[in-house]
């Protein structure tokens, strides 16, 4: 299968999907029902721990960028790490992705704003989706709650870490973007349930 990218995302994304598949028995569900788009997309999901972009990223056949907190950045080493792997820091980045959209990138946006805040959704990635007429690919992460160990533990021995499509949201199916983040909201919290 083809992928387009830099050569710095393909690496990554083919070192983590091995890590992943190997280390967690990861899985992405349901992706024979995704009919992705040949245009630039908006990745969501939920989003529990620090794992899940690079979840994202070992299971995403195109190249991504993903927006975070700003904080994230400001550690020297670890911001510089973020920004070779396409991270970008919130809010200025905020803008850059409408570029990347532009320039046929696709985007990672966590609407909760954060870890573990369902059912609080922030309503930027519906807002970008609306404004750019690009569709909003939802996911679910499964297996990633609870306290680190916990986690560590069921993925190495329960194997149960799992991706999984949920639905293609069109901004032209929706008067508005908080309209958009309700229906996200609906739907995860269903598959979480």
């Amino acid at each position: 299968m083809f992928m387009r990218g830099s050569l710095r995302w393909r690496f990554a994304r083919s070192v983590l999907n091995f890590l992943f598949r190997t280390l967690t028995g990861a899985k992405f569900l349901n992706r024979e029902s995704l009919n992705l788009p040949n245009t630039p997309v908006i990745i969501t999901s939920n989003h529990s721990s620090y794992i899940d972009p690079p979840l994202i990223l070992a299971f995403w056949d195109r190249e991504l960028y993903f927006l975070g907190h700003g904080n994230l950045f400001k550690n020297p080493i670890f911001g510089s790490f973020l920004r070779f792997f396409n991270g970008l820091p919130l809010p200025q980045g905020f803008k850059r992705a409408y570029d990347l959209i532009e320039e046929g990138y696709d985007i990672g946006i966590f609407p909760e704003g954060g870890r573990n805040k369902l059912p609080q959704v922030k309503i930027g990635a519906f807002k970008l989706s609306k404004d750019k007429n690009v569709p909003v690919i939802v996911l679910c992460i499964r297996g990633n709650r609870g306290r680190v160990w916990r986690k560590v533990l069921r993925w190495l021995f329960k194997r149960d870490l799992r991706l999984l499509y949920l639905k293609t949201l069109y901004p032209s199916d929706f008067k508005s973007e908080e309209e958009m983040a309700r229906e996200f909201l609906e739907i995860l919290k269903s598959a979480l349930e």
